[in-house]
């Protein structure tokens, strides 16, 4: 089972009062979870796979408010739409077929909440996404591009651009052989001729999935509105990807918007 740990204070902030350790021990057994270790420092325990939304201690927090009776009944979340459309091209349906997003505007990333959602991110990917050849999740500051955006298929040499964490442009297949995510991950993509690219309106690259993002929608602690993409090959896994990660977020605040999938 993977193992998630994070600080008691935070999950304490989030259940909305002070609890002592031993309360939530107490209790804890009641989510089907294993604990490891929990006291006034941290929280550590491990997760059983159904439970993916567990990962993050928004979600954890979330499901222990009812088992304490802080809330009851299924929490109620709401999308508007937001009028950006993302356009599916036949080409990267024999790539990397899955694909939904959503955006999440007036977000608050401060005081470590940037950390926890690059966190339960990562939990996602090693676990739900089994390594994210089944799931990948793109977080973007929405600020940098514009809509309408396209999901397609591209030979490695085709586009160039900045991943994250470099300062230069590289093509996809100079990302593969050089970039430390591109070699952790080129395996996703074995035998492939092409590869899934996502473009904004201005072909900005905003995602080379499922191995980096572009520089480009790096999100920072000034982040206010956020777009978010997940791919894979499971519809379903991809859509219980983006609801955790959505609904993490707004459990800090924000305003959640869809985005409309359609084939080009």
């Amino acid at each position: 089972m993977p193992t998630t740990e994070f600080a008691f204070r935070e999950l304490s902030g989030l259940l909305g009062k002070k609890y002592r350790p031993q309360d939530i021990r107490d209790n804890i057994s009641m989510l089907g979870v294993d604990i490891e270790c929990i006291n006034e420092e941290k929280v550590v325990m491990e997760v059983f796979p159904n439970r993916p939304d567990l990962l993050g201690v928004e979600g954890f927090a979330r499901a222990l408010k009812g088992i304490l009776g802080i809330e009851n009944g299924l929490p109620s979340y709401e999308a508007d739409s937001s009028g950006v459309k993302l356009y599916v091209d036949p080409s990267v349906r024999k790539v990397r077929p899955c694909i939904c997003a959503g955006i999440v505007r007036q977000v608050s990333l401060d005081g470590g909440r940037l950390v926890s959602l690059m966190n339960i991110q990562e939990k996602l990917h090693i676990t739900h996404g089994r390594n994210r050849k089944k799931v990948a999740i793109g977080v973007h500051d929405m600020s940098k591009v514009e809509g309408p955006f396209l999901y397609t298929a591209v030979k490695p040499s085709d586009i160039s651009f900045v991943p994250l964490d470099m300062d230069e442009k590289m093509d996809l297949a100079a990302v593969l052989e050089r970039h430390p995510k591109g070699r952790e991950y080129a395996w996703t993509l074995e035998g492939m001729e092409k590869y899934p690219i996502i473009l904004d309106k201005n072909r900005n690259v905003l995602s080379f999935p499922p191995v980096i993002n572009g520089n480009l929608t790096r999100v920072s602690e000034s982040t206010k509105d956020i777009l978010i993409d997940v791919t894979g090959t499971d519809q379903k896994a991809v859509s219980q990807a983006l609801n955790i990660l959505v609904t993490a977020i707004l459990d800090r605040g924000g305003k959640a918007y869809t985005v409309e999938i359609l084939d080009k």
